[in-house]
């Protein structure tokens, strides 16, 4: 036997239903309208890539801001770790608004609205820590003379400075 013997044994003819002409009248509606309360159904997968660059952008944004609102100075001062937890935690909270935003019928509910104060909260501790270290800052040292040079000068001039710059003898001029 061979490979197209096998084949076409194992096809097998289909029933072909018999073909209803429709009946006169208006054509059945097989889906009712949807309502205007649904939402279309998200991809979950392309979400959680949005939330993950909108992250990203985040932490991008937050470490900018900061530095030229609060100085890039007072900034250098702060600990890595202080900074690096307020950072993540601001935006770990945007992203969650944003994800109560997108999962909710309405933008603004209760936790959108929780979500944006947490927001808040963490850029009032942002400010408040900046603020702290600026005022606890090392202040410049001011300028000693322990380490200076001094330099004197002498406001009369001597008559004869300029017979010592030329010379007598102009032949090597």
């Amino acid at each position: 036997m061979e490979v197209t013997e096998q084949a076409e044994e194992q096809r097998t003819e289909e029933p072909q239903a018999p073909e209803v002409l429709p009946a006169a009248g208006p054509p059945p509606q097989l889906e009712e309208p949807a309502s205007p309360d649904a939402h279309p159904v998200l991809n979950r997968a392309w979400l959680r890539m949005a939330y993950t660059f909108e992250f990203w952008i985040a932490l991008i944004a937050i470490f900018t801001v900061w530095s030229q609102v609060g100085g890039q100075g007072h900034l250098d001062l702060i600990a890595w770790y202080i900074k690096l937890s307020c950072a993540l935690a601001l935006a770990w909270s945007a992203v969650r608004m944003t994800s109560a935003m997108v999962e909710n019928t309405q933008a603004w509910n209760w936790t959108t609205v929780k979500w944006f104060l947490a927001v808040l909260a963490l850029a009032v501790l942002a400010t408040g820590i900046t603020f702290w270290y600026h005022l606890h800052e090392v202040p410049d040292e001011p300028d000693t003379d322990q380490n200076s040079a001094t330099t004197v000068h002498n406001r009369v001039l001597d008559p004869n400075f300029p017979r010592v710059i030329i010379g007598r003898d102009r032949e090597n001029c």
